[in-house]
């Protein structure tokens, strides 16, 4: 019902202004504010109506016997506030003792409380949650302000008792008109919307007791000179400082702030995208009018001072509605008029399901009436918006694709009018950047990223059938379509299809996370080259829901996450999917081996992994989807989770899946054991220089950081191997064998014991030979076979040998030497025994030293006497001569106890380089060349 009052003009500075004319104004804001409290009653249970009765109270007076009592010190006293006999009865429920009693407060640190946003709107219903703004004294002590917050939690615990939920934010006007500590609302983020947050508060918020805010007795024709006439008010005595609460005005909105409004109301819109585009465009009618905005709470104010005004007519979401409506009718844009059409009649009728009461559904099916004969709308128009009210997911896919491209676009047109560039207000406000991000991740569209409806929680009509099908175009890659028609899906027709996409995974996944999983869902496949069992197609649509429920951060989220870069939290990878294996396909029965390894089986090597696709889901909830093939692919894809997952990888953070015959388990626990290992190496153990090495088909593939990028490289047989591992190092490198690598060598056993900065000498002696493996302070191999030798000979001049490197410093300073015997059991166990070796007196009594000298040239001592090499023939004498200390001049193998040489003889680039594994090389080379 509209109200008529008479016209109130209050005077400008040096003008008469009427005090009986300023309380008249008061009072006709407290009057409408009254009746937006009426109705915001109207719509809530009896005791629903209670917690807005005894809302005030509770922060007047602290009772022990009330909701919310914290403490009798807590901050408490709201001026000019008494309860009605209707409060003070409520009251009574809790405490029949109850009795009100005025006291005269010298101090009152409750200023006042309102409420806000929809609350005071046609769209309020009582599922609708309340922000309150809880406005204190400035200057309270800070154990003061946390017994406020604490009292005001437990009032909203008790709201939530009663089905309300209730949101308190503490207010200091004193700091909010600095923009110091200014509360976010769940519709407005304070730090990135001062000003605009202040324009919604004058227009949706209503007052429910204490101050007033001096705004509403400025009038409408003095606003741009608002401070001055606070100030003339205040200094003549129209009203005291203690009656009103400045929160300031609007007079000095920055650029800025338009743009980050826009990519706030665009952050909101990916859950509530309706709601939001209306004030998407809002924001952009206001950007269009800059510098002088024509705000709708002067609007409001405007009507209020000409008495001319209803609770109807002042909605706040009917005056956003009415001004994007014109701004947009002014541009002659159709098709964004009937989207905003659309949401304005979804935001008014969100709450308008069958549990709604007929009397609140009828008033706003009026109310809309009313909207759609004022501005002309299509007069089939709100009955084609009734039909659709219960959309489904092809609506809801039609209609995100128009949203989001709207999104966009609003985002150009704000930047457009400001003329400032988004990036620069994100590099200056922290917000902005996290919500620039957050928006990049829900609407930027690339090649695998599977895409998340904004619409998807209003579909409220899922299919019972999904038809999935596969169509085969010539020269062309297959097609997968997603069906929810046996008709639609037989004549494959393209625009009937829900969904299209690259393959089965996926359109399924696209499926369970638009809302289409249920476990009653009929599922089924029509492929050309996919081979998928019934049952393995049930059991991969639940695991894709299992694995999204799991996953993926549900609703809002937050920007938390988007405070850190976007990382991979989950992947799921499906194995072979709709594959099977050549190897047991063309067979009667399947092949079994004792080389069981997936990756490199049997007598062939076959590696079982013919395909993978990764499904994985981002700290940013971004949803992405790749395809690998054959070995190579599995261990890049391996490599893709470890570098895009960070430093918290966790071996959980994976699952496999394979429904392949007989296979399939063993290649999932192959995969996962694989992943673990890397996760162990390279992530646990941090980018060292391990080096991990597993079977790959008929070679082997050696993992290592280069560069401090993880990869591998592909070796392609056991003496490739063998010379990799026989490499220098930069640094000490352990190794870790999977099972079936040199599995018929002591090698894998040997590096068990592999330790830095230990020159380690391994021996076997059989009755041919004495293999020596060395392990060197950096991890390298040395292998060398002595024929026809002597174990505790060869291993005496081996400790000669690294004992003198020692003594003459040309090791690094620490290293230690150690010896082992390598020993096998009847049952083929390899062990390794630590063994002492006594160097005979004897084997000092010939030192054979090769010692490199100016010029280049190299030369053998025998203890002093010098023989210089050059040529074959030279070392000839040198064998003559050592045969002259041997007893009955024995000819076994001679060997070189000392080296003298340069760096880059020895095989080094740098003095620094040099390990034990370069003197081991080139004693062999030059043995060789004495024992030929």
């Amino acid at each position: 019902m509209t109200n008529r009052f008479l016209p109130i003009r209050l005077g400008a500075p040096g003008e008469e202004i009427s005090k009986k004319d300023l309380h008249a104004v008061t009072q006709r804001f407290k009057y409408f504010n009254q009746q937006r409290l009426l109705h915001v009653q109207s719509l809530l249970q009896p005791r629903q109506q209670d917690f807005l009765k005894l809302l005030p109270l509770l922060f007047h007076q602290n009772h022990p016997l009330l909701p919310g009592f914290v403490s009798s010190e807590t901050p408490a006293g709201i001026p000019d506030y008494a309860p009605s006999k209707q409060t003070v009865d409520v009251a009574k429920q809790f405490s029949k003792g109850f009795v009100y009693k005025r006291k005269a407060l010298r101090q009152y640190p409750i200023h006042a409380l309102f409420l806000m946003g929809s609350v005071g709107s046609m769209a309020f219903s009582k599922e609708s949650d309340i922000d309150i703004w809880l406005c204190h004294a400035a200057g309270l002590a800070a154990d003061e302000l946390d017994e406020l917050r604490q009292k005001a939690r437990e009032v909203e615990k008790w709201a939530a008792s009663l089905k309300i939920e209730v949101h308190f934010f503490l207010v200091d006007a004193v700091q909010f008109v600095r923009g110091e500590n200014t509360p976010i609302s769940k519709e407005s983020s304070g730090e990135t919307q001062h000003y605009l947050l202040l324009e919604e508060f004058y227009r949706t918020s209503i007052y429910v007791a204490g101050r007033t805010p001096v705004w509403w007795l400025v009038p409408p024709d003095q606003e741009r000179h608002y401070g001055q006439y606070v100030q003339h008010l205040l200094e003549n005595r129209f009203v005291a400082e203690a009656e009103v609460l400045d929160f300031g005005d609007l007079n000095h909105m920055p650029t800025a702030e338009f743009v980050s409004a826009t990519l706030w109301h665009i952050f909101k819109s990916l859950t509530s995208p309706h709601k939001s585009l209306l004030k998407l465009l809002l924001m952009e009618s206001y950007a269009s009018e800059f510098p002088h905005p024509q705000w709708l709470c002067l609007a409001l104010k405007q009507a209020v001072y000409r008495g001319d005004f209803s609770v109807e007519s002042l909605d706040p979401y009917l005056l956003m509605y009415s001004k994007v409506d014109a701004y947009l009718q002014q541009g002659g844009s159709k098709q964004r008029l009937d989207l905003i059409r659309e949401c304005f009649y979804m935001k008014i009728m969100a709450g308008s399901g069958p549990i709604l009461e007929n009397r609140v559904r009828q008033l706003r099916e009026n109310f809309m009436q009313q909207v759609a004969g004022q501005w002309h709308w299509p007069d089939e128009l709100l009955g084609s918006l009734a039909s659709q009210r219960y959309w489904d997911i092809k609506r809801a896919n039609s209609e995100h694709a128009v949203i989001r491209d709207q999104l966009q676009q609003c985002l150009r047109m704000i930047i457009k009018f400001t003329g400032l560039p988004v990036d620069q207000a994100q590099r200056e406000n922290r917000d902005l950047r996290l919500i620039g991000r957050k928006l990049r991740a829900a609407l930027d569209q690339r090649p695998g990223k599977i895409e998340i409806l904004t619409t998807r929680t209003a579909v409220h009509t899922t299919p019972d059938l999904l038809v999935a099908k596969e169509t085969v175009v010539e020269d062309a890659a297959p097609v997968w379509r997603l069906y929810s028609d046996r008709n639609a899906a037989q004549q494959a027709a393209e625009h009937s299809a829900i969904k299209q996409g690259d393959s089965l995974l996926e359109i399924l996944s696209w499926a369970v996370l638009n809302g289409l999983y249920k476990k009653t869902l009929n599922l089924q496949v029509a492929a050309v080259n996919l081979k998928l069992a019934g049952n393995d197609l049930y059991l991969l649509f639940n695991e894709l829901h299992a694995f999204f429920q799991s996953r993926l951060p549900g609703g809002d989220g937050g920007l938390d996450a988007f405070a850190a870069p976007n990382r991979l939290s989950a992947s799921l990878l499906l194995v072979n999917l709709g594959e099977s294996l050549a190897m047991d396909a063309n067979s009667q029965q399947l092949v079994m081996s004792e080389r069981s390894d997936p990756l490199s089986y049997g007598e062939t090597r076959q590696c079982f992994v013919q395909s993978v696709h990764k499904l994985s889901v981002s700290s940013w909830g971004e949803v992405t989807l790749q395809h690998y093939a054959g070995l190579e692919g599995l261990l890049n894809c391996l490599l893709d989770i470890v570098h895009n997952s960070g430093a918290q990888i966790a071996a959980d953070s994976l699952r496999v899946l394979c429904y392949t015959p007989v296979r399939g388990r063993s290649i999932v626990l192959r995969t996962e054991a694989l992943f673990n290992n890397l996760v162990k190496c390279f992530v646990a153990a941090g980018a060292g220089a391990q080096r991990y090495i597993i079977p790959a088909e008929t070679g082997y593939s050696l993992f290592r950081f280069n560069n401090g990028r993880l990869g591998y490289f592909r070796l392609d047989n056991a003496n490739q191997l063998i010379q990799e591992l026989s490499k220098p190092q930069p640094e000490f490198s352990a190794v870790l064998f999977d099972a079936y690598v040199l599995e018929q060598t002591y090698i894998p056993v040997l590096y068990r014991h592999n330790l830095a900065d230990i020159v380690q000498v391994f021996y076997h002696a059989t009755s041919k030979h004495v293999a020596v493996y060395v392990l060197d302070e950096k991890g390298s191999l040395f292998v060398r076979q002595h024929a026809n030798a002597n174990p505790e000979h060869v291993l005496n001049h081996y400790s000669v040998f690294l004992g003198t490197l020692l003594a003459q410093a040309q090791l690094p300073e620490g290293i230690g030497v150690r010896f082992y015997e390598i020993q096998k059991n009847s049952a083929g166990v390899v062990s390794c025994q630590a063994v002492q070796v006594k160097v005979g007196a004897s084997v000092f009594d010939l030192r054979v030293r090769i010692v490199g000298e100016a010029g280049g040239g190299v030369a053998v001592y025998c203890n002093e006497r010098r023989f210089a090499i050059d040529g074959p023939d030279s070392f000839k004498a040198v064998r003559s001569n050592i045969l002259g200390y041997r007893n009955s001049h024995d000819d076994y193998p001679f060997h070189i106890t000392e080296i003298d040489a340069p760096y880059r003889v020895l095989g080094a680039e740098h003095s620094e380089d040099l390990q034990t594994l370069h003197f081991l090389n080139y004693k062999q080379k030059m043995e060789d060349k004495l024992n030929i």
